[in-house]
């Protein structure tokens, strides 16, 4: 399970690298729509990996507390 939650959280990683690059990118002007599209589509990618990180990560917590066989 600990395994299962720490590929959960490089996944997560990967995609705040991957919003960061493109944050990284802004210019003075406005971007234009394939540009926005991007940033907003990346955004729900790390979205649901933070999520899916955050529901591994309480699987992890509650086996702490009520044993490994509970939380399966």
């Amino acid at each position: 399970m600990h395994g299962e939650c720490e590929l959960a959280r490089k996944g997560y990683v990967v995609e705040t690298k991957k919003t960061s690059d493109l944050l990284g990118k802004i210019t003075a002007g406005p971007w234009d729509f394939d540009h926005r599209l991007a940033l907003a589509a990346q955004g729900i990618l790390e979205n649901e990996a933070h999520l899916f990180y955050l529901g591994m990560r309480n699987h992890l917590l509650e086996a702490a507390r009520l044993g490994y066989g509970s939380a399966n």
